[in-house]
């Protein structure tokens, strides 16, 4: 049975004037019943208490418990106290009696008016479907928590609590608990070839919370910014919620295209960038343009965000070096997750600094959150160092690299309907429509069937790009997405004509 609720205290509604005090309490308690803020079965305070609490007289509150007990509001069982009945009288069923939000009440609140700030971050650019709570064929961006060794994770957060000292949960350091930056510091050069010391290592929730707070240290309201194009559409989101002015970036088959960009706007304040694994469509930035932007920024004190979101699962060779690591003094900041590498609602991730942010951070840090939570750093930290972590990515890799090959060689069966872009790194994979197939039409045709989809051209922001689809492969078994790609060539069969860009579509 479900425990239930124990009330130490109970707000009122305001008593109207000259109301009497029995008429009162009568009038608020039963409001809150009928609306709900008093649940069946939920435990009042004493009458002793509650008297106490709102200067009542004790025989006033004991009167209007009395009535209500006899009207079957109220409920008093031995040694347990009075209680909301479980069954309420059948006329506070009857929907003239309930008090609830009116259609004019909710619109009024849906119309609130919003800053410009609010405004951008309640626009979510993402194309969508049903969400489930587990994931099926194609979703993208999520890693297989059902390979997780939770168990590992369990023990080592059961052993952390045991060691908890009262002078840690008095407060943190607002860029993270030093051992885990050291653990994070040796992990990316050694693996990333990052070039840091342990002090510039910031411990944030994820790489939306670090795009956000380094936009808002250091970006001004109209400032020019380069984003790939197509690119990742939650950083460009955030970044007009700060007052940026996008400058959408086209990409080719050796990523971000600088020289357009230093056309277009030659003093951008940033550029976002996934130089390892350009979002959505997979290549990476060559070493020309690696030092071409690194150039510029050295020349005009443009800042590059780098976001390293899934390099770590590369199933040829070794990860490829950061960008970073080419140039430690130069105005990089880096950026990864290990959201994507562990389990999504872990909520850590991590941010190299260039040097001269790091107080600059710190203190803005102080102003906003603090400092990150303990426990889970305390926890990541011994995932780190004891070897857990480096264990579970190889094995993660194999495994990501075994479903990349089950979805190959199970596309090949469409015979051409469907062309799968190459895939080193990552997660996901960018899936090639015939010409003339629109891609928002396969998407939401996909979608009523249970196949989750992501058209290309929604990550668009000027650039056409040729229409295709994000097909995830890390979160779902191989039979999955043989069984996703069977529903794929069922709705291809049903004729792709209705799939076709229509005459005067863009």
């Amino acid at each position: 049975m479900a425990r239930t609720h124990h009330l130490d205290e109970l707000p009122l509604p305001a008593r109207l004037p000259q109301e009497k005090p029995r008429i009162w309490l009568d009038r608020a308690l039963r409001q809150m019943i009928l609306t709900g803020q008093l649940k069946p079965g939920m435990r009042l305070p004493s009458s002793r208490r509650l008297g106490q609490q709102h200067g009542l007289a004790r025989g006033t509150v004991m009167e209007v418990f009395a009535q209500l007990l006899t009207e079957g509001y109220l409920e008093s069982r031995g040694g347990s106290g009075t209680r909301v009945a479980d069954r309420l009288p059948e006329l506070f069923f009857t929907p003239e009696r309930k008090i609830m939000p009116t259609d004019e009440g909710a619109a009024r609140v849906a119309a609130v008016p919003l800053s410009a700030c609010g405004a951008a971050l309640t626009h979510l650019p993402f194309y969508s479907v049903t969400p489930t709570a587990r994931p099926r064929a194609f979703r993208a961006y999520e890693p297989a928590v059902e390979e997780f060794p939770v168990e590992i994770w369990a023990r080592l957060c059961s052993r952390r609590m045991r060691q908890v000292r009262r002078e840690m949960l008095l407060r943190g350091d607002e860029l993270g608990w030093r051992p885990l930056q050291e653990a994070i510091a040796d992990h990316l050069s050694s693996t990333r070839g990052v070039i840091c010391r342990p002090e510039q290592i910031m411990i944030v929730s994820g790489t939306q919370h670090a795009l956000d707070f380094f936009a808002r240290l250091l970006i001004a309201p109209g400032d020019a910014i380069w984003i790939e194009d197509p690119g990742y559409s939650g950083a460009a989101a955030i970044l007009r919620a700060v007052g940026a002015r996008i400058v959408p970036v086209p990409v080719d088959d050796h990523g971000l295209q600088v020289v357009v960009g230093l056309r277009r706007a030659p003093r951008a304040r940033m550029v976002y960038v996934t130089p390892a694994n350009q979002f959505p469509l997979g290549m990476t930035l060559s070493l020309e343009r690696r030092i071409q932007l690194l150039e510029w920024s050295r020349q005009t004190g443009a800042w590059v965000f780098e976001d390293d979101y899934d390099s770590e699962f590369r199933f040829v060779g070794r990860p490829l070096a950061a960008l970073q690591g080419l140039d430690p003094t130069a105005g990089v900041i880096y950026s990864c997750s290990f959201n994507k590498m562990l389990f999504p609602t872990l909520r850590l991730g991590a941010v190299v600094a260039p040097l001269p942010l790091i107080e600059p951070a710190r203190a803005a840090r102080s102003m906003l959150d603090r400092y990150p939570p303990l426990l889970e750093q305390l926890v990541l930290c011994d995932f780190i160092t004891e070897g857990h972590f480096g264990r579970h990515l190889r094995r993660m890799r194999q495994i990501y690299a075994e479903r990349l090959a089950a979805l190959t060689d199970n596309v090949q069966k469409l015979e051409g309907r469907l062309t799968l872009g190459r895939c080193d790194t990552g997660l996901q994979t960018t899936a090639w429509l015939p010409e003339g197939a629109d891609d928002r039409l396969t998407a939401n045709a996909l979608a009523e069937r249970g196949v989750e989809v992501t058209p290309l051209s929604s990550y668009s922001l000027r650039w056409p790009v040729r229409n295709g689809l994000h097909l995830g492969f890390g979160a779902v078994s191989e039979g999955e997405l043989a069984q996703g790609v069977e529903i794929i060539r069922k709705v291809f069969a049903s004729g792709m004509n209705q799939f076709a860009r229509r005459s005067g579509d863009p």
